[in-house]
């Protein structure tokens, strides 16, 4: 711990840590360290509480030390003269705020007024108390109004959801976990409750060794995902509301879709002219990336989130790329996407564009008719040389009018494939036609 520990008060280790609320008290005051510590302990005797004597200024340049905490409670003197304020005011704060993903920060103010409130909370703070009417039933309403009671929504699915986030040393301000959606280590994904927005959303999390985060090469897939949807502002694509880092950790908080994805959708039972209409819609939002520059890369039915009265929505911009970025983001040779709709080319580790997402909707296309992919093999190997070799394969009599679209979708090489989203929506239009 970087910080000057003067005092610890925690629990025994049978308490769970998930319950734990992890609060740093900075203060000059060791009388005010002593209130707000007695004042936590009382309404939440499972809170870990490390208290020390480093000022604003001491904090900021020991932003490593932070991420580990749920709160800073830090005192602060405003009073004419005080070294605090003659020392650049709140600029200490403000640091803290762009140094990227912390815990947020409560001014517990001595000599303050409304103008240092204004400024307090201007600079970063998330809260701030006046010392002189500092109360135990003050501190805890604004700890909850901050953060939730930890001591209320304890669901098995709450539980486990703040234990994974316990286990990554991180909980993100602002937001409440509810469940925990997919966890594999240095990943997991939530749902949560976003306070500021008072919705539902999906926090998407990333964890590394300190100080590692940026050379990552999750973090800069996490990175370019969200710079891909900040462009754009359409239901045809996911939300994205806020991306936030710090030396170990960073979150993307997303738009949440409580109507599942397709391949819920189509676990579910889905007939072939339902199908045929989300495979429409998907075609309609590709056709929007594709004209903003963009590959996704990863067309597959559980990155097709489902909209009200049939539309969608595409997620998980975390492999795509921009056609006019001409510095390829994978080393010759690799090979990135999902096995049983990736094209050729990816299978094969070469360049890619947006025939690749095509061909990947064909691979869909033939599973939302037939309830079954194309092709199956019993190792990723085998499935990717089926990509480059086998035949395509036919559909069944009912749906011979669509062989030609699925055909030209599926050309092993780009140029005899579809070259943009125009042309599979004329001719699927005229199979249907045919189809009655």
């Amino acid at each position: 711990m970087a910080v000057n520990l003067q005092s610890a008060v925690a629990m025994p280790a049978s308490v769970s840590a998930a319950d734990r609320l992890r609060v740093l008290i900075a203060a000059g005051d060791p009388t005010l360290r002593s209130t707000l510590s007695r004042y936590i302990m009382r309404e939440w005797p499972a809170a870990t509480i490390t208290a020390c004597n480093d000022s604003g200024p001491m904090l900021a340049r020991k932003l490593h030390a932070l991420h580990g905490y749920d709160l800073i409670l830090t005192g602060c003197d405003f009073s004419s003269g005080s070294r605090l304020w003659d020392d650049g005011g709140l600029r200490w704060l403000e640091q803290i705020r762009d140094g990227g993903l912390h815990p947020p920060i409560v001014i517990v103010a001595d000599c303050g007024s409304e103008y240092t409130a204004v400024q307090a909370m201007a600079a970063g703070a998330a809260d701030y108390l006046p010392q002189e009417l500092l109360s135990r039933e003050l501190l805890i309403g604004r700890i909850q109004r901050l953060l939730g009671d930890p001591n209320e929504g304890a669901t098995e699915h709450t539980r486990k959801a703040r234990r994974t986030a316990a286990h990554m040393g991180v909980r993100p301000y602002g937001y409440e976990l509810l469940e925990c959606l997919d966890y594999s280590g240095r990943r997991a994904v939530f749902l949560a409750r976003s306070r500021e927005l008072e919705r539902q959303v999906v926090l998407k999390m990333l964890c590394a060794e300190e100080g590692a985060l940026t050379l990552d090469p999750e973090y800069q897939r996490f990175a370019r995902e969200f710079n891909l949807i900040s462009y754009f502002n359409h239901p045809a694509v996911a939300g994205i509301f806020e991306f936030k880092a710090n030396r170990r950790h960073c979150y993307i908080a997303m738009e949440y879709f409580p109507n599942g994805d397709l391949r819920k959708r189509m676990n579910r039972g889905l007939g072939a002219d339902a199908g045929l209409e989300l495979f429409g819609a998907l075609l309609d939002a590709l056709q929007l990336v594709h004209e903003a520059g963009i590959v996704h890369r990863d067309i597959k039915p559980s990155n097709v989130m489902l909209r009200d009265k049939g539309r969608v929505a595409l997620i998980d911009f975390g492999l795509a790329r921009q056609v006019s970025d001409f510095v390829n983001l994978t080393v010759a040779g690799e090979v990135h996407g999902t096995p049983y709709y990736m094209s050729p080319e990816q299978a094969e580790g070469n360049g890619t564009d947006e025939r690749s997402d095509l061909y990947s909707c064909g691979i869909l296309l033939f599973e939302l008719l037939t309830g079954e992919k194309p092709f199956r093999a019993a190792n990723v190997p085998a499935i990717l040389d089926q990509h480059v070799h086998a035949p395509v394969p036919e559909l069944p009599p009912p749906w011979r009018p669509l062989q030609p679209v699925l055909t030209r979708l599926l050309a092993k090489s780009p140029q005899d494939r579809y070259q943009e989203v125009a042309g599979v929506r004329a001719d699927l239009r005229a199979a249907r036609a045919e189809l009655g």
